[in-house]
């Protein structure tokens, strides 16, 4: 972390940046009604967060691969947990707002492609995960935008099981993408 010169202690730094993301989430309906929400949806993370910390962001990226898995299934399971978000990294989640970012990398044109420029691990896990969120608050009754998961289950699968070798929770993946394909199979 000393190779990024950051001005406070780096769980605070981070914290700020990821409240500031959960505080502005991106437009999930209606982004192609017109070029501007478009274009602030391409430019979402950028705008939020800005150059510095996107470089600083995109160099643990970089360097915390084999990582990567292991961070989002913890964040993940956190999200269940906000009295410790809150208490231990000052983060306050709203589901609504998990739920918008879930919704924007499976179903918007800015986020499928800022998911696209990522390596291919990274891609599948963050679809993945957004496909839970988007599960959880359909079971829960808060699927506020109606959101079809199953093209995206589908695509999920296809895709981790042609190109998810590097993956190291594969297995995990395809058990819990089959039973939801299997789950949303049967609805109509």
């Amino acid at each position: 972390m000393q190779d990024f010169h950051l001005k406070e202690p780096s769980k605070k730094h981070f914290s700020k940046l990821l409240q500031a993301l959960i505080d502005n989430p991106p437009s999930v309906t209606r982004e192609t009604d017109d070029y501007f929400t478009l274009l602030k949806n391409t430019a979402h993370f950028y705008r939020i967060l800005g150059k510095d910390n996107i470089l600083i962001l995109k160099g643990i990226l970089d360097r915390e691969k084999d990582s990567f898995e292991n961070i989002l299934k913890t964040f993940y399971t956190l999200t269940d947990h906000p009295e410790y978000l809150k208490k231990e990294f000052s983060l306050t989640i709203p589901k609504d707002n998990l739920y918008d970012y879930a919704g924007f990398f499976l179903n918007t044109i800015g986020g499928r492609l800022y998911l696209f420029r990522r390596d291919s691990a990274s891609r599948m896990t963050i679809s993945y995960y957004a496909v839970l969120i988007i599960d959880k608050a359909n079971r829960q009754g808060n699927s506020r935008l109606g959101i079809d998961l199953r093209p995206a289950i589908d695509s999920l699968i296809e895709e981790i099981e042609n190109t998810g070798n590097n993956l190291k929770f594969k297995e995990e993946y395809l058990d819990t993408l089959y039973d939801l394909k299997e789950n949303y199979g049967n609805r109509d």
